[in-house]
């Protein structure tokens, strides 16, 4: 019987460990893309006033952060799934 609960309690902490290193994960997930989308905004801004949007799409910088905020997000998207 001792062994059992042991095993109980060992499990729930790995368990619980395991949700914590995952709420980690999306934690810093969402901090990288809060800073893709600053650094877009930073590259958005300029163009905005000079009214030159059509210069984006050509502008390997801007593409490749879109890029980079698409893949977060669905990194964000599979842990908060784990989580569930």
């Amino acid at each position: 019987m001792p062994e059992s609960t042991l095993n109980k309690l060992k499990n729930g902490a790995m368990n619980c460990a395991s949700a914590l290193l995952v709420r980690v994960d999306v934690a810093a997930e969402e901090a990288r893309l809060r800073s893709k989308y600053e650094a877009l905004g930073r590259r958005l801004l300029p163009v905005l006033e000079k009214d030159a949007l059509d210069t984006l799409k050509s502008d390997p910088e801007v593409v490749e952060l879109v890029g980079a905020i698409s893949e977060n997000k669905a990194r964000i998207r599979e842990l908060k799934k784990r989580l569930e």
